[in-house]
Formats: structure tokens, C-alpha cells, sequence
């Protein structure tokens, strides 16, 4: 921890950005336990977009369950910013490793965290985000969260997807819905107008 604390001292002494930008990188790269915390700190607190440029391309390439586990409490975040940091981080790392944590962030009480852990998973390339996101629009009773999982299954989903899209449909009577799920239903070649009884 002697690296970090001294990292953290020289980063709130620092006053030029490229100092800053260098002691980001030099931590970063250290690959020591803690980095991620101590970078998403670092983030809260500094000003200049460059440096948070820095600072999240360093975050990308730490690792994948510390990460993830340092931002996910961004998405409560009062700060616009600090969201969609946490947004981006979190659609970059989700894979298998970080599923259940994306899996525990689709059952949180929030809505928005739920849309946006949605948006994260259907941007991500992970091979288990169709699942959960079958799952999310099955059982999640806000619409807004389905629109976002039928819109991504809409995109991704597979062609025995078609009935999920439907019931979904009849779940909620909303032109909003019945909307995303008429182009979800073109794009899984399914036929739109047209409910399965």
C-alpha cells in the first residue's frame, strides 16, 4: 500500500496536468492491489478532462472485478460525470467474471440503475448478456427497464426470441413499448402487428 499512499500524496501535490496525467499512468501500470479504488478517488476529485481521460483508460485495463466493484456505486452517484464513467467502465468490463455483479445491479431497487446496468450489458460483447437480459425483460415489472432488455434482445436475440418480445407486449399496454417492440420484432424477423396466442 506504501506505492498507492505515496501515489495519492503526489497526485494532491501535483498542480500541472502533465504530471498528473504521468503519475495516473505510473500507477496504473503498477498492476498493485487497490489501483482501481484509488483511480476512481483520484477520478471524484480532479477537474481536467484530460487527466479523467487518463484516468479511465487506465481503468479499462486494471482488473476486471476490482473495477467493476469501485464504479458500480458511481451509478447512485449525484454527478452526471461520475455515471457516466461508471456507465462506460462498466459496459467495457462486463464479462464473465463480472456477471454476477451485473446480475445483483439488475435486481437493485433503483430503476435508473437497473436501465442503465441494461444499456451497459446490451453494448457489452459478452457471451451471457442474452440471458440475463431475457431474464430482465421476463421478470422486471418496470417498463422502462423491459424497453431497454427488449431493444438489446431486439439487436442481439435470435429468432425463438420472438414470442419473449410479445409477451412483453402483452404485459404492458403502452404505446411506448408497443413501439420497441415492433422494431425488436422486425429485426428478429418475427412479424409485427401480429400477437401469438
Amino acid at each position: 500500500m506504501d506505492e498507492l499512499t505515496t501515489f495519492i500524496e503526489a497526485f494532491e501535490k501535483a498542480r500541472d496536468v502533465t504530471d498528473r496525467i504521468d503519475l495516473v499512468c505510473k500507477i496504473g501500470a503498477s498492476g498493485i492491489p487497490g489501483t482501481a479504488k484509488v483511480l476512481v478517488e483520484a477520478f471524484a476529485r480532479e477537474g481536467d478532462v484530460v487527466v479523467r481521460e487518463a484516468i479511465v483508460g487506465w481503468l479499462l485495463s486494471c482488473d476486471t472485478e476490482e473495477v467493476v466493484e469501485e464504479v458500480v456505486p458511481l451509478l447512485k452517484s449525484g454527478d452526471a460525470s461520475q455515471r457516466s464513467m461508471a456507465f462506460d467502465v462498466l459496459a467495457y468490463k462486463a464479462d464473465e467474471k463480472a456477471l454476477g455483479i451485473f446480475e445483483a445491479l439488475l435486481h437493485d431497487a433503483d430503476r435508473d440503475v437497473r436501465v442503465m446496468t441494461v444499456h451497459a450489458l446490451g453494448r457489452s460483447s459478452c457471451p451471457g448478456v442474452l440471458c440475463l437480459l431475457r431474464k430482465v425483460a421476463v421478470g422486471d415489472e418496470d417498463i422502462n427497464v423491459v424497453g431497454a432488455a427488449v431493444e438489446y434482445i431486439g439487436e442481439i436475440g435470435e429468432r425463438g426470441d420472438v414470442e419473449l418480445v410479445q409477451q412483453c407486449k402483452q404485459r404492458f399496454d403502452h404505446p411506448y413499448l408497443d413501439f420497441i417492440v415492433e422494431r425488436a420484432l422486425t429485426r428478429l424477423g418475427g412479424e409485427p402487428g401480429k400477437i401469438a396466442s
